[in-house]
Parts: C-alpha cells; sequence; structure tokens
C-alpha cells in the first residue's frame, strides 16, 4: 500500500483555517486511509491508501470542505518524492539551519511566467535576500533574512507561478520524509 504525505494548505496559520490535527486525523481515518498521523498543527499528515497521489487529494479536498464548509488546498506527494526533493535541494549547504530553507510544493506544474514572476518578486524588494530555485513542482527557497518578512507568500506565489503552492521549512520538510519512510 502507498505512503503519502499530504500537507494542507493556509491551515492553522496565524489565527486563520483553524483544523485541530485530532479532527484531520479522524477525518482521515475515515476516509479510509491507514496508519495515519499527523505532525504538528500547520496541516501535515502521513497516511498509507490504495489510491494514487491525485485521488488522495481530491478525496482530502472534498472531505475538508464538507468538514469545513471552505474549500483547503491540498498537496499529496510521495516518500520517494520527498526522498528525490532532498537530494535535488540546491540549497542544502544553507539548509544546517532548517529554519532559512523552505520548499514550496506546488499542486501541478507552474504556469510559463513563473520564473518571470518569481523574478519580479526578487526586484521588487531588492533589500531581502532571498533567493529561489524552480525545479518541476518544487519551489525551493533560501530565505537568509527568516521567513517572517519574506515576500514569497501565498497570493505572490500564487500569482507568479499560476498554480497554488503551499510551504514548509526545511526541519518539517525532513520530520515528513522519516515519517513516511515505512
Amino acid at each position: 500500500m502507498p505512503t503519502y504525505v499530504i500537507l494542507l494548505r493556509a491551515v492553522n496559520v496565524a489565527g486563520h483555517g483553524m483544523l485541530p490535527m485530532a479532527d484531520l486525523k479522524k477525518l482521515l481515518t475515515r476516509l479510509g486511509f491507514e496508519k495515519v498521523e499527523t505532525y504538528i498543527q500547520s496541516g501535515n499528515a502521513v497516511v498509507d491508501a490504495n489510491d494514487t497521489a491525485a485521488k488522495v487529494a481530491q478525496a482530502v479536498a472534498a472531505g475538508l470542505e464538507k468538514l469545513t464548509g471552505t474549500p483547503v488546498g491540498v498537496v499529496v506527494r510521495t516518500h520517494e518524492q520527498l526522498d528525490r526533493m532532498i537530494r535535488e535541494n540546491p540549497f542544502a549547504a544553507e539548509a544546517v539551519d532548517g529554519t532559512r530553507v523552505h520548499v514550496g510544493f506546488l499542486a501541478g506544474p507552474a504556469g510559463k511566467e513563473a520564473v518571470t514572476g518569481l523574478d519580479r518578486i526578487v526586484a521588487l524588494y531588492p533589500k531581502r535576500r532571498d533567493r529561489y530555485r524552480l525545479v518541476g513542482e518544487t519551489l525551493y527557497l533560501h530565505l537568509p533574512d527568516g521567513a517572517a518578512e519574506t515576500k514569497f507568500t501565498g497570493k505572490s506565489l500564487d500569482k507568479a507561478l499560476g498554480v497554488i503552492a503551499t510551504a514548509r521549512n526545511w526541519n518539517t520538510v525532513l520530520k515528513l520524509h522519516a515519517m513516511s519512510k515505512r
């Protein structure tokens, strides 16, 4: 049975999208997933499911909308995808401080103008030293000045990428990778 990492967008962030992880775990269990584990309060789960990643994402999105009354962005990755993403991290040296490197998980392929849009974000804020690398459906971010003031945020990234994304710091990525190794 395949193992999937489920990443929810904008859950329990700055007091918005409140979703207790106990409720998420109950929902995932009701949806028929096995070995359900959640990690911290920002909408991360690891499950086993006899379905494709796309069908898992659809089922979770529908279940969350029914539970919360509002759409919730859902991105799903396999352990193997996380493994490759970790190996290919262009900011591996900087990831020693796992709070300064983040990964944006895209819900699909980036739009044709994604790089132009991302470059625009960098150009608009020259005092920020933020850097990025877009590799397939993964956006690597090095945020040497910290994530609190970065301009690589939900709405600006959605506009630049042409697809929704949800980000996690490197420490969380490594923890989810370890949890999904079954």
